[in-house]
C-alpha cells in the first residue's frame, strides 16, 4: 500500500477544515448590549472576545491525530483505531460547544447565534468517516488478496 490511498486525500481534508475552524467563531451572544464571541482562537468580531483554551486543544488534537493517521500507512489495524479516536474527539468537541451554548443561551437577555462555521466540524467528521470506511475497504481488500494466496 502507498500514501497515495484516497483516505489520505480524505484527512488532509478534514486536517484543513478543522485549521480552519479554529480561526472562527463558534458561538456569538448578546448581554446587556454587548457581543461576545466564543470560539478557539480570536476571530476578529467587535465586542468581547473568549478564547476557548479546551476547545482549541481539541482542535490542534485532532488535527494532529489526522496528520499523525496517514503515515501509520504500514500498519491498517492502528491507522484505523487512530481514525476512529480522532472521530470520537471530534464529536466530543461538538458536545463541548453545545454544552457551552445551552449554558450560555438558558440566562434572561442572553441572545445566541450560531455561526454557520459550525458546519466545518461537522464536514470533518464526514471526512474522517469517509477516510475509516476507506481504511475499512482496504483492510478487507488485503484479506481477501491473503486468502487467495
Amino acid at each position: 500500500m502507498v500514501i497515495q490511498r484516497i483516505q489520505s486525500v480524505y484527512l488532509i481534508i478534514a486536517v484543513i477544515l478543522m485549521a480552519v475552524f479554529a480561526f472562527f467563531p463558534a458561538l456569538t451572544f448578546e448581554l446587556g448590549g454587548r457581543e461576545f464571541v466564543y470560539g478557539a482562537l480570536e476571530a476578529g468580531k467587535v465586542g468581547v472576545t473568549h478564547i476557548d483554551p479546551l476547545m482549541l486543544m481539541l482542535i490542534v488534537l485532532i488535527c494532529l491525530l489526522a496528520i499523525m493517521d496517514i503515515f501509520l500507512f504500514k500498519n491498517l489495524q492502528r491507522q484505523m483505531t487512530v481514525c476512529f479516536v480522532d472521530i470520537i474527539i471530534a464529536l466530543a468537541m461538538l458536545v463541548a460547544i453545545g454544552i457551552q451554548a445551552y449554558l450560555v443561551g438558558t440566562r434572561d437577555g442572553v441572545t445566541l447565534t450560531w455561526q454557520w462555521y459550525l458546519i466545518l466540524p461537522v464536514l470533518s467528521i464526514i471526512f474522517l468517516m469517509l477516510a475509516h470506511k476507506s481504511m475499512s475497504r482496504d483492510k478487507k481488500l488485503l484479506r481477501d488478496s491473503d486468502r487467495l494466496r
